[in-house]
């Protein structure tokens, strides 16, 4: 058996996976529940009704691989971006997204996508994203043409990007050589506009604290997750997350900065809830983060799944290789819905986070391994029509 903490060797059998869809590079095995019945997943405690709003069928040619790696609503809440194994970013309008408004042609498959924050209605939309190739672009949606690119990944693939929210010029990524970079896009290509932090195996997800704090989360194949200051991101990680069984694949801030609560997703078939200790952070030094609490249900053991966290509403949504889009409450262990998908499994989830205007409702997209999208609404049930439960697990910590 091969080093667990290394990705695995390309050969002409993970050639074909990743033709498939986006792979982990673990070998284990894969592991995971199927429910046996999804009506009865802790009904009493579910304190949400969704709904299927819409079912968008994938625009590519019969026959043709669409996997979907990647997706994300713009910050205004009123499109979504999907990337994947196509080679195209779509644009979806999320009032009506019977087919793509836009749709820009890239020249490699895409793992990820993401929208670049944007200050004010007359901000101009751009999307970032990051490819098999190794390479970080950012691209002006209306005009579809990059504003920016960059290749110090030395050709390995990125499998995640992010940007810095409240006002900074960041950009982070990581990828298959085991490094996180943390950009400036500003700065000239090939000057030294960007920093690093190394990790013991390929780097799989990113994500800075979305309340615009200097803490950035990241996720890798060594089984670990960890958090940095960029300020100081030569010092190392502030926080450590030990604990999975599998390569790390997704990490996302649950809560506002000052509850200092991380999500991690890893192909072991679990999330994890971790509660970090502030004052390691203030300090500079490192200490191990805290678990929470562990989600199962869902099935992840060899492919990227998604997992997205809403943030305001406290639920977790994923994939699962099952075929089936789960979501957890982030008090109870075991998901409170579960809806079932045409495709083989479901491979990207994320939310609407809120925004100016909301209506209180909540918003899901998933997309399929045969480049189908789904997107649901839900709201919060009154509370007369929820049965009230007692629940033993350490709420107050959510």
């Amino acid at each position: 058996m091969s080093n667990p903490s290394s990705p695995a060797t390309a050969t002409a059998g993970e050639q074909h996976d990743q033709d498939q869809g986006l792979q982990a590079p673990d070998e284990h095995s894969a592991a995971g529940i199927i429910p046996d019945d999804e009506d009865k997943l802790s009904p009493p405690r579910c304190e949400w009704e969704f709904r299927l709003a819409a079912t968008v069928p994938s625009p590519a040619l019969a026959g043709a691989s669409d996997t979907i790696g990647s997706v994300d609503f713009d910050p205004t809440g009123r499109h979504l971006a999907t990337g994947g194994i196509a080679r195209k970013i779509r644009v979806y309008r999320a009032a009506e997204p019977s087919s793509p408004a836009g749709c820009i042609c890239v020249p490699a498959k895409l793992s990820s996508v993401r929208w670049r924050p944007a200050a004010g209605e007359a901000a101009v939309a751009h999307v970032g994203c990051g490819d098999y190739d190794g390479v970080v672009t950012e691209y002006d949606v209306e005009r579809g043409v990059p504003v920016w690119e960059r290749d110090e990944h030395e050709g390995r693939r990125v499998w995640a990007l992010d940007y810095a929210g409240g006002g900074a010029a960041m950009v982070a990524s990581g990828s298959d050589d085991r490094t996180a970079h943390v950009w400036d896009p500003r700065a000239p290509a090939g000057t030294t506009g960007w920093a690093t932090a190394r990790a013991g195996g390929a780097v799989l997800c990113v994500e800075f604290d979305p309340a615009g704090g200097p803490q950035l989360a990241v996720g890798s194949a060594d089984r670990r997750a960890v958090v940095y200051d960029v300020r100081a991101l030569g010092r190392g990680a502030v926080a450590s997350m030990d604990g999975h069984g599998r390569a790390v694949t997704y990490v996302r801030w649950a809560l506002p900065a000052a509850a200092r609560r991380v999500v991690t997703s890893a192909a072991d078939g679990t999330h994890r809830l971790w509660a970090l200790q502030a004052e390691a952070a203030e300090e500079g030094w490192s200490c191990p983060a805290r678990e929470v609490r562990s989600y199962s249900g869902h099935v992840s053991g060899r492919s990227f799944v998604g997992m997205g966290v809403w943030r305001g509403a406290g639920l977790i949504a994923s994939g699962s290789e099952s075929g089936h889009v789960f979501v957890y409450d982030l008090r109870w262990s075991k998901p409170i819905w579960v809806h079932p998908f045409a495709a083989a499994f479901v491979t990207a989830v994320a939310w609407r986070q809120a925004v100016d205007n909301d209506d209180g409702d909540g918003h899901l997209v998933a997309g399929g391994s045969d480049g189908v999208l789904k997107l649901f609404t839900c709201h919060r049930r009154l509370s007369s029509d929820v049965a009230a439960g007692d629940d033993d697990d350490d709420v107050t910590a959510c």
